[in-house]
């Protein structure tokens, strides 16, 4: 039975074969939505109070949600699929626009060929090492690491319990030390990739795994939704009378709290993320979703994206926030659906030469 209904869910939230997009599930776009939101304005509002709020739970719905479309891998041919389809081209877009990217910062600052270099090199490095226009693609480094290493544990034993022991563990290992300072790299205390951020990461996105698998339903009756949002609500009140503090950055491998580290890590992020999971899904209910679907189904373009158009409002001398934000996160999308129906078209017209 889970079986069918996971079927039945990644036909309705993946594309189909011909790249259209099908009946997808519509408050999940929205929950990225949210998500990718989050991360524009955090990234504008650096180092503000609502910076460091929005840090706690924007990273973490992601490797949440990826969670979801997860499954066991039985044979060769399936994780042959799974690498051509969801790491090599990922690897491939990250290659693409991850050069782009930097060549156009080196012109945009009249920056050096040495300059051009080092950063094209550091493509390689990932984690830390990613600044500038790429500084957010240390996302995709860790993403890849991390649904590679959960699709193997969920492969490996149908045993939930020891999946959950062990991501757990490894959140505590993570927890348990600020930064690798035993390893620089570029000037950096961090491993390749920031590669021992999956010890975080992959705790989500089994996580995730574990209580979306097949079933989405569940967070949508109001004994328990209800509950989530009342939860989340009283964890900021608390917070802000001063009875707990928590910071998170995941790319830094930064993590401070007047709470058990590990425990604050765990606990905090997922209630937050849930919360919004929650609201997405009432959002979905509403008549208008202000465009909030279309950036769902977008977050990756914007992922990619946005700090090229934010650093290009500043340089422009656009500095209203609600100005920056709308293009940050629009620009993107409006490219990516652009270079989809260009796509489409060069298809469609191979498609016609071949049957000349």
């Amino acid at each position: 039975m889970i079986k069918e209904e996971h079927k039945y869910l990644m036909a309705k939230h993946f594309k189909t074969n011909s790249g259209e997009p099908n009946n997808r599930v519509e408050w999940l776009d929205i929950a990225k939505a949210y998500g990718i939101i989050a991360i524009v304005l955090g990234h504008i509002l650096t180092g503000s109070p609502t910076a460091h709020f929005l840090y706690w739970w924007h990273i973490p719905l992601f490797f949440l949600i990826a969670g979801i479309f997860l499954k066991p891998l039985k044979s060769t041919d399936a994780w042959s699929t799974f690498f051509k389809k969801r790491v090599i081209s990922e690897l491939l877009m990250y290659t693409g626009i991850g050069l782009l990217l930097i060549c156009l910062y080196t012109v945009i600052h009249h920056q050096s060929n040495q300059f051009l270099m080092k950063h094209l090199f550091d493509l390689v490095l990932g984690g830390r090492t990613l600044n500038f226009y790429t500084s957010t693609f240390w996302f995709i480094n860790v993403y890849l690491l991390t649904i590679m290493t959960v699709t193997v544990l969920i492969s490996v034993t149908k045993n939930w319990l020891i999946v959950l022991l062990i991501t757990i563990v490894g959140l505590f290992l993570g927890t348990g030390y600020q930064q690798v300072t035993w390893m620089h790299i570029n000037g950096f205390a961090m491993m390749p990739w920031g590669m021992d951020t999956v010890l975080i990461t992959a705790f989500y996105t089994y996580l995730g795994y574990l209580l979306f698998h097949g079933h989405l339903k569940w967070l949508q009756k109001a004994v328990i939704n209800l509950p989530i949002m009342m939860l989340a609500v009283l964890v900021i009140y608390i917070h802000s009378k001063g009875n707990f503090s928590f910071r998170l950055s995941l790319k830094s491998h930064l993590m401070q709290s007047s709470l058990p580290i590990g425990l604050a890590v765990a606990v905090i992020p997922v209630i937050f993320s849930l919360a919004i999971m929650v609201c997405a899904y009432f959002t979905s209910k509403i008549p208008t979703k202000f465009w909030l679907p279309i950036i769902g189904r977008h977050t990756l373009a914007i992922m990619y994206g946005h700090k090229l158009f934010l650093d290009l409002c500043l340089l422009i001398g656009i500095r209203s926030l609600p100005v920056r934000l709308a293009i940050g996160i629009i620009a993107p999308v409006m490219i990516a659906l652009i270079v989809q129906k260009v796509g489409k078209s060069i298809f469609e017209i191979g498609q016609g030469n071949a049957f000349l």
